[in-house]
């Protein structure tokens, strides 16, 4: 019994340790290195500030793919709304920004998109939601895909959101595409 306490307490302790590149009750602003797009996204909620933390991983597209004429969403979301985003015309996710409302206890969403030059985004699927209220984010864009959307719910009670992304192919124009 002992060493599942200990067990639990050292998983618990790493959870809260962790350095995060956002701050709980902050506003931020995440880009990835210029010819990025993001390739993960880590995130812990905390009751007692009933928000995230988040961290971001970024990676080279598929095929080498050259980003360019990358443009900000604008806040697509109000407080305690659901958020729906796609980036338009084969754009991809190569950002994300963030306000936090303690007394919604909810944030609004902006997103970077950037597009590929010569390249389709196709054969694009919604994930389910890859976390529970108040629980761990632990999502990473499968091999070979890229990050177009996210969708996202706000729950008052749990005071959280649950996400799931649309992922799509990226592949050069002209090339035969199946799916």
């Amino acid at each position: 019994m002992l060493r599942i306490f200990c067990l639990c307490l050292v998983l618990w302790s790493s959870a809260q340790c962790q350095q995060w590149m956002t701050q709980y009750d902050q506003h931020f602003q995440f880009f990835c290195p210029p010819g990025q797009t993001i390739k993960a996204l880590d995130s812990i909620h905390d009751n007692h500030h009933e928000d995230r933390v988040w961290n971001f991983t970024c990676i080279v597209p598929p095929h080498g793919a050259t980003l360019s004429k990358c443009e900000w969403s604008g806040y697509i979301n109000d407080f305690d709304q659901p958020v729906d985003y796609n980036c338009p015309n084969d754009g991809i996710i190569c950002g994300i920004e963030s306000v936090h409302d303690n007394h919604h206890e909810d944030r609004k969403w902006s997103y970077y998109c950037c597009f590929p030059e010569g390249f389709v985004t196709h054969a694009c699927e919604d994930t389910p939601y890859e976390n529970t209220y108040d629980h761990v984010l632990n999502y990473r864009v499968p091999d070979d895909f890229v990050l177009r959307g996210v969708q996202s719910v706000h729950d008052n009670r749990h005071e959280d959101r649950i996400f799931k992304f649309d992922i799509c192919r990226l592949d050069a124009v002209g090339e035969t595409v199946v799916g």
